[in-house]
């Protein structure tokens, strides 16, 4: 079953790509993203909970295309606004988000998201991030598959989704 499949399955609103949509990243550091995410990432226009307060971020949220209100990357700039220009903490800030790449985004009960780590290392692992320190986070599964396959749980889909 695909991706878009299972989380439809479980309550996701989705919303898919017409023909014409461009389907293309536009940002070069996510080229080196996992085959898995990537074709997953061509496959929607959106999906989202049914109040619009969990999401996944898109192709457009990456190429700036999008209507939302938070950017793809609004925690790290949260982070850097919360800093005040405090160099150790400045630092902290961009080695953790140049290795991560924030894929789910929540505001519904908090400020949180996963993000799929991108190094040598952890490469494709998902980690939890909240409120108030982003970058203080907890490692949630080993690869996106796996991610995709914990929303059929329903503790994971309850926590995410209320369902």
């Amino acid at each position: 079953m695909k991706f878009i499949e299972k989380l439809s399955n479980v309550g996701f609103c989705i919303d898919e790509y017409s023909e014409s949509s461009e389907r293309e990243m536009n940002n070069s550091l996510y080229s080196i993203i996992p085959k898995d995410y990537l074709e997953f990432l061509k496959s929607f226009q959106s999906i989202h909970n049914s109040d619009e307060t969990v999401w996944f971020n898109s192709i457009n949220d990456f190429n700036g295309k999008s209507n939302g209100d938070f950017k793809w990357n609004e925690f790290e700039n949260l982070s850097r606004e919360w800093s005040e220009d405090d160099e150790d903490e400045l630092k902290i800030i961009d080695k953790f988000w140049s290795e991560h790449i924030p894929i789910l985004m929540s505001v519904k009960n908090q400020y949180e998201f996963l993000a799929m780590n991108i190094t040598k290392t952890n490469y494709g692992k998902i980690f939890h991030g909240k409120e108030p320190e982003f970058e203080n986070v907890s490692e949630y599964c080993n690869d996106f598959n796996e991610l995709i396959s914990l929303f059929e749980e329903s503790e994971i889909r309850e926590y995410w989704l209320g369902k």
